[in-house]
């Protein structure tokens, strides 16, 4: 007697029960790994004191401007790249919009704390125009790092950006090493984050982004291997038709 494929596929609401428990499953793994993630921003490791070749500070926030400042005072680089500013910005527009942070700096026209901010950006800043975007960061700064032959780079972000920058960072193969020095946000602080919904909700979505740049970083990885898998193949056939010839 022929079998009727009716009785032995799954019913209508056993494939939505499965789907709802996959879907359960990947809310618990992804709920996990966040808060993994953030225990992991809250703990990252103190940034190394060792001097760089240059200092690139991502825009986003004032603090890590002060911080990128003070570091390339006190001799940690040469030159620093404010990556990701935007069209109109300049430098004189840049410096006054970081003083209203730096109180010693407001109060004396523009000098912070010992460090005279005119005459620092005007001998030792670039600005970078092109990024959008954290990986048009890395291009932005790899294009700019490579033509002035630096090989250090101390990245300056937020401690919750942090880990995205430096998967976005190592995509891009240019001999360059990257010495993270994240710095804490008070305005966006990890510390309670659950208690507070701005920083749940931006956090939250943080890690959605991080998720999202390994999955590209390895996609990535795995399609060069592929092309380069393929053209040694192609290449190790054409040798060996040439040589039988």
């Amino acid at each position: 007697m022929p079998r009727n494929d009716d009785e032995t596929a799954p019913s209508f609401f056993t494939r939505i029960w499965r789907w709802l428990v996959l879907l359960a499953v990947l809310g618990l793994l992804w709920l996990g790994g966040s808060i993994a993630y953030v225990e992991r921003v809250e703990l990252l490791a103190p940034p190394s004191e060792a001097p760089t070749d240059a200092i690139v500070v991502l825009t986003g926030g004032a603090a890590r401007m002060g911080t990128a400042l003070r570091l390339l005072h006190d001799g940690k680089a040469e030159r620093l790249l404010v990556s990701g500013v935007a069209q109109t910005t300049t430098k004189a527009s840049l410096q006054q919009a970081v003083l209203p942070t730096m109180p010693d700096a407001a109060q004396a026209g523009s000098n912070w704390q010992g460090i005279d901010l005119q005459l620092l950006f005007e001998c030792c800043v670039d600005l970078g125009f092109e990024a959008d975007d954290t990986a048009g960061n890395a291009a932005e700064t790899v294009s700019w790092a490579t033509a002035r032959g630096y090989k250090t780079i101390r990245l300056v972000t937020a401690n919750y950006h942090m880990p995205r920058a430096l998967v976005e960072f190592g995509r891009i193969p240019a001999g360059i090493t990257i010495v993270p020095h994240p710095v804490r946000s008070d305005a966006m602080r990890v510390e309670d984050w659950w208690q507070r919904r701005t920083a749940t909700v931006f956090l939250l979505g943080e890690y959605s982004k991080y998720i999202a740049a390994l999955l590209r970083a390895h996609l990535g990885s795995q399609l060069a291997a592929t092309v380069a898998e393929k053209s040694g193949a192609e290449k190790s056939a054409t040798e060996k038709q040439e040589s039988t010839q």
